[in-house]
């Protein structure tokens, strides 16, 4: 707040924003200013027209590739004829021989109430840090508030105008909102909010916590967001606009992620502690309460969270299902209605590895797979309906699936016996090494 208003106050006494951002970028990137690509923009909306100069300093390469958005024309650039050109369906500006350029072009607006401008600045893409400053000077409305996807630096209303100057890190994207009603900006520490009326407090301790720094609440259907610029309706649901806001601060942390609509619908519901909305999105949330302990629960969570700024794929998900469960698991790749794991460890019968049988992971147990470790001790097994019949050395067995007490159990078209319940009707013994499970049998 006292930095907005420093700067506000130099704006009406008269000094010039271009030596305020000179002055102010030199105290505060003095250590870094040589690495990053620094963006001044100075803006003058004339009403149907956003008139840009636009300044770059730091550039380290010869050349960068650019989006130019479509509302952008006249591109010119000072000190050289062109440094805008098109190269292998690439558009590029030119920076060799210098670290500063400046580039002018003419932004074309359709008047309309409110204005809303998502792209104007012509983009650069780099891996190099990213510094953008703008100001923006208002001929046409002397009044009313405009405000940005960045950090209010100042302000300032003159008679014949008005000024705003905001700070961005990393990415050059500053969409651009306007309206003629006067708001009064409050402060909540790095936040600034736009409304007509106080935010009620749980809304306010919410977006507070959040990465928000301009949040706008308008009279209009206008519904615009990214994670530190939040334009919404005064009429909105406050559990609907929190969890629009949590999903899209969520894929920003995991970008590029091919994932089901369901698994952010997922990701939303913890974080927010709400229940899901898809069908989907229920299922797993609740396989997820019922399978896993609390800790394994907040180990899984961990693990998600601890790959911010990776792609999510439903593969990743199995594995940190897996991890926190301590066995392999399908569940989101194949869209499972339950929740199943599988031993990690190898299953040994006899002396011979079955590395196409897996001990079942369910509801706290173990379950062999009945037929490939029988037929390995030398039993013989065939199946006739709901009955079993096992024969080996003259003596029979019989065992009914599925029923009350029964001892063989049908899990996704196959057959499996419980650890405890196998020695009780075979003579067979059962230990655990560390990358292994034994059964011995006669």
């Amino acid at each position: 707040m006292w930095k907005v208003t420093f700067i506000s106050m130099l704006l009406f006494l008269g000094v010039s924003a271009g030596a305020l951002y000179y002055q102010w970028d030199e105290y505060r990137t003095e250590a870094t200013k040589q690495s990053v690509l620094q963006h001044d923009i100075e803006a003058t909306f004339t009403g149907k027209t956003i008139e840009v100069v636009h300044h770059i300093r730091g550039a380290v390469a010869d050349t960068y590739e650019v989006t130019v958005p479509k509302e952008v024309t006249n591109i010119s650039c000072a000190k050289k004829k062109t440094c805008v050109e098109q190269k292998n369906g690439k558009t590029i500006v030119d920076a060799s021989k210098t670290n500063t350029l400046s580039l002018t072009y003419r932004v074309s607006i359709v008047p309309k109430e409110p204005l809303f401008i998502q792209q104007w600045l012509v983009y650069f893409h780099t891996t190099q840090p990213q510094q953008t400053n703008v100001s923006l000077i208002d001929v046409v409305h002397p009044k009313g508030v405009w405000a940005a996807d960045g950090k209010l630096v100042g302000y300032v209303y003159k008679p014949s105008f008005s000024f705003f100057m905001w700070e961005k890190k990393g990415g050059q994207t500053v969409p651009l909102y306007f309206q003629s009603q006067p708001l009064q900006p409050t402060f909540n520490g790095d936040l600034v909010i736009y409304a007509t009326k106080p935010l009620h407090e749980t809304a306010l301790s919410f977006w507070k916590e959040s990465d928000v720094q301009t949040l706008i609440v308008t009279s209009s259907r206008l519904q615009y967001m990214t994670p530190t610029f939040v334009i919404i309706s005064d009429t909105a649901s406050v559990s609907d606009t929190q969890r629009a806001y949590v999903r899209v601060q969520l894929q920003h942390r995991f970008p590029n992620s091919t994932v089901p609509d369901w698994i952010w619908d997922l990701l939303v519901s913890y974080m927010t502690k709400t229940e899901p909305m898809t069908k989907r999105a229920k299922l797993v949330f609740q396989q997820l309460q019922q399978t896993l302990t609390e800790e394994q629960q907040q180990t899984f969570w961990t693990l998600v969270n601890k790959n911010e700024g990776q792609p999510l794929t439903l593969k990743k998900l199995d594995e940190w299902l897996g991890e926190a469960y301590e066995g392999n698991t399908t569940f989101f790749q194949n869209e499972e209605p339950y929740m199943t794991f599988t031993e990690r460890k190898m299953l040994v019968v006899n002396d011979v590895q079955l590395p196409n049988a897996r001990v079942l992971l369910k509801d706290g147990q173990q379950l062999f797979p009945f037929i490939p470790v029988m037929r390995t001790l030398g039993y013989t097994v065939n199946r006739s309906g709901e009955a079993i019949f096992i024969e080996k050395d003259g003596e029979r067995w019989r065992f009914f699936i599925n029923g009350t007490n029964a001892v063989i159990q049908q899990w996704d078209g196959s057959l499996y016996i419980e650890r405890t319940e196998f020695p009780k009707w075979f003579s067979v013994y059962i230990s655990e090494m560390a990358e292994e499970i034994h059964v011995v049998g006669q």
